[in-house]
C-alpha cells in the first residue's frame, strides 16, 4: 500500500524516506569513521579483535543503509550496537559513533517497541564499563560514551514521534480521500435508484396500460402508449448511465448523447429547475391521482435544496405508484411569508420501507442546516414531510 506522498509506510516506520543529501552526508560519515579506524589502529597497533569486532560494526552501518525490509534493518542495528560496544574503549570512542546511530534507528522505529532504544542502552553500557574495566580507561570516557547514548535514545525518541505524526497524517487523508468516494458513491446509488424506480415504476404502468388498450382493440392508443413508454426506458438509462459515469470518473461530464435527448418528467434535470408542476404530470400520464395544494415552481429555493424536494417527492410519487396503485396522492406546498420556511406533504394510502426512505433522509442529511424530512405511518396512510428552512438566496429569488 503505497500513500499519497508515493513513499511506502514501512518506509517511514524504519525512516528510509531521507532526501539525497542525506545519503551524501552518512556516506561521508562512514568513510571518515572508517579512514580514522584505519589510521589509529595502525599507529596503535589494534589488536586482532578489535579489527574484526569493528570492522563488523562498521559492515553493518553500511548495510543499514542498503536493507529495505524492517526485518534485517532490525538485525543490522543490533549488531551496530553489539559489536560497536566492545570496540569503543580500545579505539577512543571513535567507534561510539555507529553505537549512537543503531540506538538511534532502533528508538526511532515504529515497528519495535519504544522500550527497545533504552534496552540497546543498557546493553551497550555494560559492554563499555566491562572492557574500560578490563582495559582499565579512565571513568571520563566510560561517562561520556554514556552521555552519547543518552543523547542517541532522546534523539530516536523525537524521530519516533515525528514518524508516527506522518503516518497518522497519511492515514488521516486516505481515510478522508475514502469518506468522499463512499459519499459519492452513495449519492451515485441514489440517483440510480431515483432514476430506476421512477422509470421502471412508470414503464410497468405503461406497458399494462398498453396491454389492456391492445386487448380492448385500441390500437392507436396502444401504439402511443408503447412510444411514451419507449420514451421512460431510454430517459431512464440515459440517468443510469450518467450516474455510473460518476462513478468511475472524477469529473464527468454529459456525453453528447445525454444532453441532445429531449428531458422528461423523469429526469432529475428536467424537474430540478422547473420544479415539482413535472412530476405530477408524469405521476398522472401514468395513471396516479395527484390533488395539489400550493406553488409547484418552488420559488425562493437555491438549487440544492430544490433539488432535495424535487428527488423526495419523485421517490414519494414512485412509491405511491407501486404500492398504492390508482389510490390519490396529495402534494402540499405551504410557504409562511414570502420568503419563509417551506413545508412540503406527500400522503398517499400505503407504502412500504425501502432504499428510496433511506435515500432521502441521506439528501436532506448533505444539505447541513435546518432542513427535516420524515417518512412515516400516519393512521392508514403513509406520509413524507419536508421542512425547508429559509435561506438568503431563497429571500433572494423571492424578490
Amino acid at each position: 500500500m503505497t500513500l499519497l506522498s508515493g513513499v511506502e509506510p514501512t518506509d517511514l516506520a524504519r525512516g528510509r524516506s531521507r532526501s539525497r543529501l542525506g545519503w551524501w552526508l552518512t556516506a561521508v560519515g562512514v568513510v571518515a569513521v572508517v579512514f580514522w579506524f584505519v589510521h589509529n589502529g595502525l599507529a596503535l597497533h589494534h589488536p586482532v579483535w578489535v579489527w574484526v569486532v569493528g570492522s563488523v560494526a562498521l559492515a553493518a552501518w553500511v548495510a543499514r543503509e542498503v536493507v529495505r525490509s524492517a526485518r534485517a534493518g532490525f538485525a543490522v542495528a543490533v549488531v551496530m550496537v553489539a559489536a560497536g560496544a566492545l570496540v569503543v574503549v580500545p579505539t577512543d570512542a571513535l567507534l561510539l559513533v555507529p553505537v549512537i546511530i543503531g540506538i538511534v534507528a532502533l528508538q526511532a522505529s515504529a515497528d519495535l517497541p519504544v522500550w527497545t532504544g533504552t534496552v540497546a542502552v543498557l546493553v551497550a553500557i555494560v559492554e563499555i564499563a566491562g572492557v574500560a574495566t578490563l582495559e582499565r580507561a579512565p571513568v571520563a570516557l566510560v561517562l561520556a560514551a554514556c552521555g552519547g547514548l543518552v543523547l542517541g535514545v532522546l534523539v530516536g525518541f523525537s524521530r519516533r514521534q515525528v514518524r508516527l505524526t506522518e503516518l497518522q497524517a497519511r492515514q488521516g487523508e486516505r481515510d478522508q480521500q475514502r469518506a468522499e468516494l463512499l459519499a459519492d458513491r452513495s449519492r451515485a446509488a441514489r440517483d440510480v435508484h431515483d432514476v430506476l424506480a421512477h422509470s421502471l415504476g412508470g414503464l410497468v404502468l405503461q406497458l399494462d396500460a398498453v396491454e389492456a388498450l391492445l386487448e380492448a382493440g385500441r390500437v392507436d392508443d396502444a401504439a402511443r402508449r408503447a412510444v411514451d413508454a419507449r420514451t421512460l426506458a431510454a430517459d431512464g438509462l440515459a440517468e443510469a448511465r450518467r450516474a455510473v459515469r460518476a462513478l468511475r470518473e472524477d469529473d464527468p461530464e454529459p456525453a453528447a448523447a445525454d444532453v441532445s435527448e429531449p428531458h422528461r418528467a423523469s429526469r432529475p434535470q428536467a424537474t430540478t429547475a422547473t420544479g415539482l408542476a413535472p412530476l405530477v404530470d408524469a405521476h398522472r400520464s401514468f395513471g396516479g391521482a395527484v390533488h395539489v395544494d400550493g406553488d409547484l415552481t418552488l420559488a425562493g429555493l437555491d438549487p440544492a435544496h430544490r433539488a432535495a424536494v424535487v428527488a423526495a417527492t419523485r421517490e414519494a410519487l414512485s412509491n405511491a405508484r407501486r404500492h398504492a396503485p390508482g389510490r390519490p396522492v396529495t402534494l402540499t406546498v405551504e410557504r409562511t411569508g414570502p420568503a419563509g420556511p417551506v413545508d412540503v406533504v406527500v400522503t398517499n394510502p400505503l407504502a412500504d420501507p425501502g432504499h428510496g426512505l433511506v435515500g432521502m433522509r441521506e439528501r436532506f442529511a448533505e444539505l447541513d442546516d435546518d432542513a427535516t424530512i420524515r417518512a412515516e405511518r400516519t393512521d392508514d396512510a403513509f406520509v413524507v414531510a419536508m421542512h425547508l428552512p429559509a435561506s438568503r438566496s431563497g429571500t433572494e429569488a423571492s424578490a
